[in-house]
């Protein structure tokens, strides 16, 4: 990393625009960066996620008009991938963005990794929230003692003991490296 280059922009999102047949039309540096990144580079095809995220919003070949995905790269950042179409015919472009996944993006990944339940994910978006026992009780329509319940399966699934530990584990494990670094 070039010790000169801010961290906004080296999070600055990425665009890439893909002819229809995943050629590079045109790249802004940042999604030139992102692209080396996952590991394209001049003689590389483009990396998988992003043929991927092209291809689902092709003309003809699509199912919605924008297409997202996150993806871990090498170097064990991880990235929001998002497509959406540019022209309505058969030579219709990809325009793909390329950024640093945010907690957010990444929360919904730990959740099934840990596979919890619907009603176990709203009741962590609850504590993440800083919601106590009694007013998520009363948000959801159940007794304190059935948010209890919940809480302690959904400690004994994500591996920790207490409010603090499951929004760290949840929302921020996966910055853990970057948060360290300085």
């Amino acid at each position: 990393m070039d010790p000169e280059r801010s961290r906004h922009e080296d999070d600055a999102p990425g665009v890439v625009l893909l002819a229809a047949d995943d050629s590079i039309v045109t790249a802004n540096e940042a999604g030139e960066r992102w692209l080396a990144e996952l590991g394209s580079g001049a003689d590389a095809p483009i990396p998988p996620v992003v043929a991927a995220v092209a291809h689902a919003v092709r003309p003809g070949v699509a199912r919605a008009s924008t297409a997202r995905a996150r993806v871990r790269t090498p170097e064990g950042s991880w990235l929001l991938v998002r497509g959406s179409t540019v022209g309505g015919d058969a030579r219709a472009c990809a325009a793909v963005t390329i950024e640093r996944a945010r907690m957010h993006d990444l929360a919904p990944l730990v959740a099934d990794a840990c596979e919890l339940t619907e009603r176990e994910r709203t009741i962590t978006r609850l504590v993440a929230q800083g919601l106590a026992t009694r007013a998520i009780a009363e948000r959801l329509h159940v007794s304190p003692w059935t948010v209890q319940d919940h809480l302690k399966a959904i400690f004994a699934k994500v591996g920790v003991r207490t409010r603090g530990e499951l929004v760290a584990r949840v929302f921020f494990a996966p910055w853990a490296p970057r948060l360290s670094e300085t």
